[in-house]
């Protein structure tokens, strides 16, 4: 493994970037206290400016760490913040990592998640080292599952009645996909 940490990554129309106090209205405002997207996501909607000021603290301090991956999504134009993309969790003994991404729902359907997931997974694989990199979707968000399957996973499996939706109070199901490294690297 080559632990980099958080680098500066481009795409044809993203910049993906460590997050940063001066960043904080602008997140709120573009992502995290937008409900449409917090249903689908384990942290709960920021109501407060304070939220994601404490939110933004914690990234920054975990950025003194090798193994922190943690991304503001920014439009390459305007550079204007749309979401997060960020390594949940990982194994170093089975070179393994999860992602989890959440974008401002006005972002939605324009093909910005699926080239961030799309980047950082060809960077954990190819410049990280590590050899699986999967994710998870609640069965009801289906176009979270769409945006992996367009950047190259396949289906794993579905954890059934795994977590509850925070709208309905419905036990819901987690379907899980995952890439490997051959594969990001034979394409």
């Amino acid at each position: 493994m080559n632990d980099l940490g958080t680098v500066r990554l481009e795409t044809e129309r993203l910049i993906l970037r460590k997050g940063t106090s001066v960043d904080t209205k602008e997140l709120f405002e573009n992502c995290s206290s937008d409900d449409k997207i917090t249903r689908y996501v384990v942290w709960n909607t920021h109501k407060t400016l304070d939220q994601t000021i404490e939110f933004l603290n914690k990234w920054q301090d975990s950025y003194d760490e090798e193994h922190s991956y943690k991304w503001l999504v920014t439009l390459k134009e305007s550079r204007e913040i749309i979401g997060t993309i960020t390594v949940v969790s990982r194994s170093l003994i089975h070179k393994t990592c999860e992602i989890g991404y959440a974008y401002g729902s006005k972002y939605w359907n324009k093909g910005y998640a699926t080239e961030a997931l799309k980047e950082v997974i060809r960077f954990l694989c190819k410049d990280v080292g590590f050899e699986t990199v999967y994710a998870y979707y609640l069965k009801d968000n289906e176009a979270s599952g769409r945006i992996m399957i367009k950047a190259g996973m396949k289906y794993e499996g579905t954890a059934r009645s795994r977590m509850i939706d925070k709208i309905s109070g419905e036990r819901l199901d987690l379907v899980q996909y995952s890439i490997l490294k051959e594969e990001v690297i034979s394409a």
